[in-house]
């Protein structure tokens, strides 16, 4: 009532601006009261409540919302692979290390824009080359926890699902630098660790600056990491055991006038 007797002092731009505002809010109001009446009809049916438990259902077996990005990553990774990759040592005078020991799961490729390096639990994860933390990251989703180095001469090296990270962003590492552990955070199916490797932002195949890298065995899958190792180790230096030998001796009974010879085994044992 008070601006309604004071509209004739206010400009005439004013007043129509403030009618307009206040008409949108009675109009953004009115939605509001509508999309209300609609979500208690939606709740109220069953759709409803199958859409509530389809997006549980769905949230328990691991669907990441985040899968909607990477096919602009895919892309970029899918242009860049067609094109001749030549890294010289000119590029970089460090030699590139592995981030720890392990077997290579899963190659660079247009749908991949990095090398997955499997290994135990727990096992400390270094910089592939000397350079400083542009970037630490803790999450659920996608690469999970993952830090990114930058390094000389336009090189960057992320490594993704960590388990625990040590160091903060502005850092300074090198190959001997422990960043973190080899953790299963993000999507990951097993401890391993994701590592890109971009040149001017562009991405490269690690596996063409690095050393290399084994395969996954045919028979890693059925025992831990380094098992084949031990288990070989042990047969080495199995002791050597005789195996008894079992002896059949008849022995003859005379009882009365009619010898007969008992079917009694003696059982002899030699020595272990």
């Amino acid at each position: 009532m008070f601006f309604s007797q004071n509209e004739n002092l206010l400009p005439k731009s004013f007043a129509d601006r403030v009618a307009l505002k206040t008409q949108g809010l009675k109009h953004q109001l009115s939605e509001v009261r509508g999309y209300r009446k609609l979500l208690i009809i939606l709740q109220k049916s069953k759709f409803y409540r199958i859409f509530l438990g389809v997006s549980f259902a769905l949230f328990l077996s691991g669907y990441q919302p985040t899968l909607a990005i990477p096919p602009i990553k895919q892309s970029i990774a899918q242009a860049q692979v067609t094109q001749e990759q030549v890294i010289t040592p000119a590029d970089f005078p460090d030699a590139f290390n592995l981030p720890h020991p392990g077997y290579l799961t899963t190659k660079f490729s247009t749908w991949h824009p990095g090398v997955d390096v499997a290994t135990g639990y727990g096992m400390p994860v270094k910089p592939v080359a000397r350079g400083t933390i542009a970037e630490v990251s803790l999450g659920f989703w996608g690469l999970g926890n993952y830090v990114i180095v930058e390094h000389e001469q336009g090189f960057r090296s992320t490594y993704g699902h960590m388990g625990k990270v040590f160091v903060r962003k502005g850092d300074a590492v090198d190959s001997s630098s422990i960043m973190g552990t080899v953790g299963m955070t993000g999507r990951t199916s097993g401890p391993h660790t994701h590592l890109e490797v971009t040149k001017d932002s562009r991405y490269i195949d690690p596996l063409t600056i690095l050393p290399a890298i084994s395969n996954w065995p045919a028979t890693a899958g059925k025992a831990p990491y380094g098992a084949g190792e031990i288990k070989a180790d042990v047969k080495e230096n199995k002791p050597k055991v005789s195996e008894p030998k079992l002896k059949l001796n008849l022995i003859n009974i005379n009882e009365g006038t009619n010898p007969q010879q008992s079917r009694l085994p003696l059982l002899q044992l030699d020595r272990i």
